[in-house]
């Protein structure tokens, strides 16, 4: 795991910017031009914040975070842009940003950011820092992109504020290079009937035959995204009679609950019943394959 940085007290100058160490009393008026903005705070984790008041108490909770670095950019003229910095609490120390409307378009987010992955990784002590966003916020991944974070993951999220899920991508810089060394794991289901696993895995979820052989098939590849790589198991044939020792896999999916349970019980698949409502803030439910193997299908609530 990667060790949090101390507790900060470091100015960061750029070419333009000055990086001052958050002070929620002091700052939070200025900030809530962006905190109080509904269009602003579209992609946030949270609703727009009421009032300077809110803002406070908000930036005060993010601050206290372990390990959290938060720092108030401050342009030429005086005023005060936005806040930059890293969260606290994260496995991976979390790169984070966020600008008032009157001041996007000019580079600020791209020379605050820098401005702050430069500060972790070369003075800082971490060895790699993450930022997560969502995939249609193509303004933020282009910020992530100039600063040298790469792609590493995707998952799906559900912001209570938000009419439903959406999909995250997981993007990440370290201090030296990290080559992969496993890029996916792939799990093998033993079955009595490729061709019917198929059919049913088609109708119930959504998947694709990646390829199969033998006619009929022996053995195939299930995926679950239309793209050349992602999610995906396997399936083979049980060679004679004897029992099948069953699989239990996890699918993360990124639609809702609800609408991948009805899916599943049209297309006539054994659904353990409606989906379950989790402590770790998913809902699921359980299709189980002829041979007793439990598909988990999980979605954020």
């Amino acid at each position: 795991m990667t060790e949090h940085p101390r507790a900060h007290t470091a100015h960061l100058r750029t070419a333009r910017l000055e990086l001052t160490p958050l002070d929620p009393a002091a700052d939070a008026r200025h900030l809530h031009h962006a905190y109080g903005d509904e269009e602003v705070m579209r992609w946030w984790t949270r609703p727009a914040c009421a009032d300077p008041a809110e803002t406070e108490r908000y930036l005060t909770s993010c601050a206290a975070a372990p390990g959290a670095r938060l720092w108030t950019i401050r342009a030429p003229d005086g005023t005060v842009p936005g806040m930059a910095g890293l969260l606290g609490g994260t496995d991976v120390p979390g790169l984070t940003w966020l600008l008032r409307r009157d001041s996007w378009g000019h580079g600020y987010a791209t020379e605050a950011a820098a401005a702050v992955v430069g500060h972790a990784l070369e003075d800082g002590g971490l060895d790699r820092v993450e930022a997560w966003i969502e995939a249609g916020n193509r303004r933020s991944l282009a910020v992530a992109a100039r600063v040298g974070l790469t792609e590493r993951a995707r998952l799906a999220q559900h912001y209570p504020h938000r009419p439903g899920p959406h999909e995250m991508v997981v993007l990440g810089k370290a201090r030296a290079e990290e080559p992969l060394t496993t890029l996916a794991v792939i799990t093998e289901l033993p079955v009595r009937d490729v061709a019917a696993t198929l059919r049913l895995v088609e109708a119930a979820l959504g998947a694709r035959t990646a390829f199969a052989i033998g006619d009929p098939p022996e053995f195939a590849e299930a995926a679950l995204t239309p793209w050349s790589a992602g999610p995906r198991f396997r399936l083979a044939a049980v060679p004679g009679p004897g029992p099948v020792e069953p699989v239990r896999l996890h699918l993360d999916a990124a639609g809702t609950a609800d609408s991948l349970h009805r899916r599943a019980v049209d297309a006539g698949a054994r659904v353990d019943g409606p989906p379950a409502r989790r402590p770790w803030g998913r809902s699921e439910f359980v299709i189980t394959l002829p041979e007793g193997h439990e598909l988990t299908v999980s979605a954020p609530v």
